[in-house]
């Protein structure tokens, strides 16, 4: 046989952990003396054997890369793939690698293989010619299938392009999960109370997979040898990892003594299903081997088997899929099987799989991503980079946290990739970005892959999917507890929107987990959205989608409105006022709604001071910045506020409130000087020579009060006078005391002045319901700033309304009316 006389050609006598190999072409004569042949050449080269070659890579993932290793003994990058590879490398090169691997190698060992003896004729073949034999095999078949590899997994698509690039560098890390999510018997009040404590995005995706671990290595998790499950949300980058792996090895810097094989199960369902799903009589097909090749190569445990796709194989067909690769790992321990499956897809657990899951992209990852992307699609690596950095740029600032924070997956960051290379910008709609990432997972990312979903699910338009899972968002994000359905819930809702039973909804709301993973289940019936954006949009959508019914959405805007100070609602506010194609009834609804807060415990004490106090002034400026500053003033120079740095969200948003109606460089010193006035932790004294010197004439030219500042002025002059008198006491307790009190008097002549004596004496006790009005109507003016159209006439009459009493307000009503 061939692979007979190549293992006699290729004489060698192996011991422990390496094979020495004398540097020759040939050895004509079989029964030369081996000990001559042995001293004759003195330049030997060691290798590993085939055996140990999984223990040198595992050693490297501990190290690090090739490329690493390389430059760390300044070898080339040749030498250390011939020792991963199992070739021939100089013996002083072979032992610096180990002893920098800390792979054992004893001198003696090196001695014994000297001393022994060569086999002396044909029929006396080297003891583990079988190991020959294997290894020839493998080497045959991989040399055989290395070009269909590279030509089958050696390029990704990239979505948003109508083309596939190559795989490049890209590879995803994964998390270790001790346990898959959905077999966790979590109560749902635990669940929502682990979302509760940090109402994040982040936070949200984790809702019943626990801490994140540590992230490893997917290379490294390999260099284990044990058989993997990895399982991710759609579009994760499973199918993208597996593909690393087979090209890895295929290149031989991965588990070189393998064979490589990566199926895809969606086309397994069709190939398999000729050979009865038997994975040995599919390999030995797709290998064009002899039935007793196969099993050796199997038996001997040198393949690499990468099954993709299991949530891609339902009904019977998946039934015995799963059971055909449960069957042959336990058949085969010694081969390693990775299989790839959507997060939560799975009925039972793999035994004798160890799970992972795909990380969601981290910083480093996304600008890494982002600078392959634009290279690979540009062709060129200085302008891609160059347009990379743009996108990561805009990308990162605060204001598109949302959009950040969705694309941490391969398909969504590509997709935004996309928007930005075409457009030279982000969607000037976020709402735009999201519907096209549904869109995507609704229907493309199936259709590009060939999937056909469970039969009651798929025969719903793209439409009607989304509008059903409108549905269901909005039934839960009205509730206090807006985020887990239970099982039973949620097939309820199923049921009343597509008016089918019980049974029915059930078998839906599988399939709509399988199809595109919207809706994934956290633990044991706990079901949630893949994401908390998504859940958002498709309350939005519902919203904006009903208002355009006429009279009924009128009503619906009205019961949006309501929400208007929930924290948990403004994104939903956002969305559903750039999807209006004109947002003036929502903004009046907004504004309703807003008013309705003004009468809560001592608010209407305090606004009608706000507007008693500057509605006669003859400034300039709108009279709700005047009312504005003035709750501004009022609230920094609060007593506790200079002394404490209390009130400080009630200032944080009437400082944002007034910036976003009117830019004023004038009205910026003002808030600059009260602000340094706050924040400072300076003497007591100093305070006092700014309330009585700096402060007064900026407050005095902006007109907005109608104070008597002459005598505010003269007043505190005269206390200014008594500072100094004090000061020279200044560092013991008793006098700090005093000056504190000091300050307190200049506040008061403040007060005074300004008639705020009353509302100070209320302010802390409705700190809360003040800030939640001011909340309130900031989301007013986010959303009017949102709009893609709205009535300059509305929101002038908005702006006017800002911050007044009702009865003001039902007063002026009354004058307009008559």
């Amino acid at each position: 046989m061939q692979e007979r006389r190549l293992v006699l050609d290729t004489i060698a006598y192996r011991s422990g952990y390496v094979q020495v190999c004398p540097s020759y072409d040939r050895v004509a004569r079989i029964g030369e003396s081996w000990n001559h042949y042995m001293t004759e050449r003195t330049g030997r080269c060691l290798r590993l054997s085939p055996t140990q070659l999984k223990n040198a890579d595992s050693a490297l993932a501990k190290f690090g890369s090739k490329s690493d290793l390389a430059a760390e003994l300044k070898m080339s990058r040749t030498t250390i793939n011939k020792f991963f590879k199992g070739e021939p490398v100089q013996r002083q090169q072979f032992l610096c690698i180990c002893k920098k691997l800390k792979l054992k190698w004893e001198p003696d060992d090196e001695l014994v293989q000297q001393k022994g003896k060569p086999p002396s004729s044909l029929s006396d073949p080297p003891a583990e010619s079988e190991k020959d034999d294997i290894d020839a095999l493998v080497q045959q078949v991989r040399s055989r299938l290395h070009d269909d590899i590279q030509r089958l997994h050696g390029t990704m698509p990239l979505w948003g392009i109508d083309r596939c690039v190559p795989l490049g560098d890209l590879f995803v890390d994964v998390n270790i999960l001790e346990e898959l999510s959905s077999s966790r018997k979590s109560e749902l009040d635990d669940l929502w109370q682990d979302f509760s404590q940090n109402r994040s995005y982040r936070s949200f995706d984790r809702i019943g997979l626990g801490k994140e671990r540590k992230r490893v290595s997917g290379l490294e998790v390999l260099a284990k040898n044990a058989n993997l499950m990895v399982v991710g949300k759609p579009g994760s980058g499973k199918t993208t990892y597996l593909q690393r792996v087979v090209m890895e090895c295929n290149a031989g810097n991965l588990q070189a003594h393998r064979i490589p094989v990566l199926i895809k199960l969606r086309d397994f369902v069709e190939d398999g299903r000729e050979v009865a799903y038997s994975v040995e009589r599919y390999l030995e097909r797709c290998w064009r081997l002899s039935d007793a090749e196969t099993q050796l190569a199997l038996d001997r445990g040198r393949v690499l088997v990468l099954l993709d796709g299991l949530d891609e194989v339902t009904g019977e067909d998946g039934k015995n899929i799963a059971k055909e690769i449960k069957r042959f790992a336990r058949t085969y321990p010694q081969v390693q099987v990775i299989v790839t499956c959507r997060t939560q897809s799975q009925e039972s657990r793999f035994e004798r799989f160890d799970y992972v899951e795909v990380a969601d992209f981290n910083e480093t990852q996304a600008r890494a991503f982002a600078q392959h992307w634009y290279k690979a699609v540009m062709g060129d690596e200085s302008g891609g980079l160059a347009k990379a950095e743009e996108f990561l740029w805009l990308l990162f600032l605060e204001e598109n946290k949302s959009i950040r924070e969705l694309a941490i997956t391969p398909i969504l960051l590509s997709l935004t990739c996309a928007v930005f290379h075409q457009t030279g910008k982000f969607y000037s709609k976020r709402s735009k970005l999201y519907e096209e990432g549904l869109e995507l997972l609704l229907e493309q990312w199936d259709k590009s892959r060939e999937i056909e979903r469970d039969e009651i699910y798929r025969d719903l338009s793209v439409e009607r999917k989304l509008e059903l899972l409108s549905f269901l968002a909005v039934k839960k994000f009205e509730k206090e507890q807006y985020v887990l359905f239970e099982q039973a819930e949620i097939e309820e809702y199923i049921a009343e929107f597509l008016g089918i039973g019980q049974r029915d909804s059930r078998a839906v709301l599988k399939a709509m987990e399988a199809q595109h993973g919207l809706l994934i289940e956290r633990s044991q019936k706990i079901w949630s959205f893949s994401h908390l954006t998504f859940q958002e949009y498709c309350t939005a959508y519902s919203f904006a989608k009903i208002h355009s019914r006429g009279s009924e959405g009128k009503v619906t805007l009205q019961a949006l409105a309501h929400h208007v100070n929930e924290n948990q609602w403004k994104e939903v506010f956002f969305l559903t006022t750039e999807m209006l194609d004109d947002a003036s009834i929502l903004i009046l609804n907004m504004e309703s709604a807003v008013q309705k807060l003004s009468v809560v415990g001592k608010l209407t004490a305090w606004l009608n001071w706000a507007h008693s106090s500057t509605n006669k002034a003859t400034g300039n400026f709108k009279p709700v910045i005047k009312r504005l500053i003035a709750m501004y003033i009022a609230c920094a120079l609060h007593p506790d506020c200079i002394h404490n740095m209390d009130l400080d969200q009630c200032i944080n948003y009437l400082s944002s409130l007034i910036k976003k109606i009117n830019h004023s460089d004038q009205i910026n010193e003002v808030l600059k000087k009260l602000d340094t006035l706050c924040g400072s932790r300076s003497r007591p004294q100093k305070k006092v020579i700014y309330l009585a010197q700096e402060i007064v004439p900026l407050i005095q030219e902006l007109v907005i009060f109608t104070v008597d500042f002459e005598l505010l002025k003269k007043n505190l002059q005269m206390l200014e006078i008594e500072t100094p008198k004090i000061e020279i006491v200044y560092d013991q307790k008793e006098s700090y005391n005093v000056l504190i009190g000091f300050v307190d008097q200049v506040l008061q002549v403040w007060a005074e002045s300004l008639s705020l004596q009353q509302e100070w004496e209320s302010m802390l006790r409705t700190e809360a319901e003040l800030s939640n009005y001011l909340y309130a109507n900031e989301m007013v003016i986010a959303c009017k700033e949102r709009a893609v159209k709205i009535s300059l006439k509305t929101w002038e009459s908005v702006l006017e309304r800002m911050l007044l009493p009702i009865a003001e307000i039902e007063k002026r009503k009354q004058e307009k009316a008559e």
